[in-house]
């Protein structure tokens, strides 16, 4: 499918799209404003929140998200002859920035130990640059890419774990594109998805594909089924037509930032470090080896749970690899809980160094420098357990909900739906809580909150220690978001952060209901 283009000359076109034709126009105009002409086009892509499926996409299974209603604007004029790309940001706290563009068609440097916003731009530009490469050598090879005036503006929370990055790369990355193939060019939702996956890495950022698949392919009133594997693919999957509400959601940031680099060697390596071993030792308990075709990496050529799961059913159940048929994947992922609970349930203190070692027929020498050497990680024992049980469990929750989306006969009232979707996010905080350790006092406080206020659940999202929540709150005229919102502020906001401002409010609680994804606005 391609990026769907909007013509702002056409009022039929832009009342398609109400909101984000208002801001288009918006930003249009502050265009004009910096540069003294009008832009040719605008690209947008929007923020995300994952409703289901945490922690779980780096053992290759597949996650819920949907794209929400804050994104990132580009209003951008093509300079013919021009060697320069300029940059303003609509935040006065972001300076003009000029790059320079090298006339032989080489890429631009990006430099990522140092810290600027630019770098997000010159990200979304390096793998824009690679695809017009791909696609037209002849032209790009060794031709300078098009000169650019530029108007940034955006308004996904940077810090809360909603994709702010990802939304500036993917509007960067199209609009790009779109300047340098002209007008009539039309890049397909897959090609944007595929290229701007690997933009961060050229930051030291190693992400997994789920935040770009969201901003781009996401879709108004469904929410994303994104799976990894055999291929990174987004499928829509729309919510059901209720009678009386519409499916909405309270977006509550804690306002706890969790420092990532100082915070990896307990949190988030540790976590992969555990889920790595954890597939491993139920290997060696099964006598199946984990086969790893394609390996990005030296953790991830040891394997992974999902592995695990397809090598198991092939030796035993005389199963052929899961294709994602959501049947099948309860039936495997029911089986791999109970192997979890054979093999892993009577350590749930942990596993030390030794012990694992043992279970895994090694040296502790030869388990240090295979999985311990990789990532620096700290810790007491290895919660192989916790970790293992909460991988396939969330994985089993995301094809529950979907299985919820795709009930054929419907629901006999708005509280059914509203109830069985949301004690499946319930059940997915208690397991990022319990399990998985990546929950925080305000993350439980804040969900415990909007659940006493009309919430039916409500659960972290991203990675968890500190960052967002988001909550399933029925929505319209007979709805209770406000009611939500209102006691969020006078619970949790005035009571830990008295001297926030309502700016500050406003940005730390979004309600949002599944957006659009990437559009183009043709001037």
């Amino acid at each position: 499918m391609s990026i769907p283009v909007i013509h702002v000359s056409s009022k039929e076109e832009l009342s398609s799209k109400p909101n984000i034709g208002e801001k288009c126009l918006a930003i249009s105009a502050k265009f004009e404003k910096k540069y003294g002409s009008k832009p040719d086009f605008i690209s947008r892509s929007p923020g995300r929140v994952n409703l289901i499926g945490e922690h779980i996409d780096y053992c290759d299974f597949s996650v819920l998200p949907m794209a929400i209603n804050v994104d990132f604007l580009c209003a951008v004029k093509v300079m013919e002859g021009s060697k320069v790309v300029t940059l303003i940001n609509d935040d006065a706290r972001f300076g003009e920035r000029k790059i320079e563009l090298p006339s032989d068609g080489s890429y631009v440097k990006i430099n990522s130990t140092i810290s600027d916003w630019s770098n997000y731009f010159k990200c979304g530009m390096h793998v824009a640059h690679s695809f017009l490469k791909e696609i037209a050598p002849e032209k790009f090879d060794s031709a300078p890419l098009a000169g650019l005036e530029v108007f940034c503006q955006g308004n996904v929370p940077t810090g809360g774990g909603l994709s702010s990055s990802a939304a500036f790369i993917c509007a960067t990355t199209l609009a790009v594109v779109r300047a340098n193939m002209g007008k009539g060019y039309q890049m397909s939702q897959q090609d944007l998805t595929r290229i701007t996956v690997v933009a961060e890495h050229y930051l030291g950022l190693n992400n997994g594909g789920m935040d770009q698949a969201a901003s781009v392919c996401g879709k108004a009133d469904h929410a994303l089924y994104v799976e990894f594997k055999p291929e990174l693919k987004a499928t829509a999957f729309k919510f059901p037509q209720l009678k009386n509400h519409e499916v909405a959601f309270v977006i509550a940031n804690t306002l706890v930032v969790s420092n990532k680099q100082e915070t990896a060697p307990t949190n988030y390596n540790l976590r992969v470090v555990e889920v790595t071993v954890a597939a491993n030792v139920l290997a060696a308990k099964y006598d199946v080896v984990l086969k790893k075709l394609i390996a990005k990496d030296e953790d991830s050529a040891k394997g992974n749970l999902r592995d695990f799961m397809n090598a198991y059913n092939a030796k035993y159940e005389d199963a052929s690899t899961w294709d994602g048929n959501i049947d099948n994947g309860i039936k495997y992922l029911t089986k791999m809980l109970s192997l979890v609970e054979e093999t892993l349930g009577s350590k749930t203190e942990g596993f030390t160094v030794s012990e694992a070692a043992a279970a895994l027929k090694i040296s502790n020498e030869e388990f240090e420098r295979e999985y311990l050497s990789i990532f620096p990680v700290r810790f007491e024992t290895l919660k192989l357990y916790q970790r293992a049980k909460h991988v396939y469990s969330e994985a089993l929750r995301v094809l529950r909900a979907l299985r919820l989306m795709t009930n054929a006969s419907g629901f006999k009232s708005d509280e059914e739906f509203f109830s069985s979707f949301g004690a499946l996010m319930n059940e997915s905080q208690a397991s990022c809580d319990k399990l998985y350790n990546c929950s925080c006092p305000e993350t439980d406080q804040i969900c415990s909150i909007a659940l006493a206020n009309g919430a039916y659940g409500s659960r972290l999202t991203g990675a968890g220690f500190g960052g967002s929540t988001v909550s399933l709150v029925p929505g319209g005229p007979n709805g209770d978001v406000e009611k939500v919102k209102q006691a969020l502020i006078d619970e949790f906001y005035r009571v830990k952060y008295p001297n926030i401002t309502e700016e500050e409010l406003a940005e730390a609680i979004i309600v949002s209901k599944p957006t659009d994804g990437s559009y183009l606005f043709e001037l």
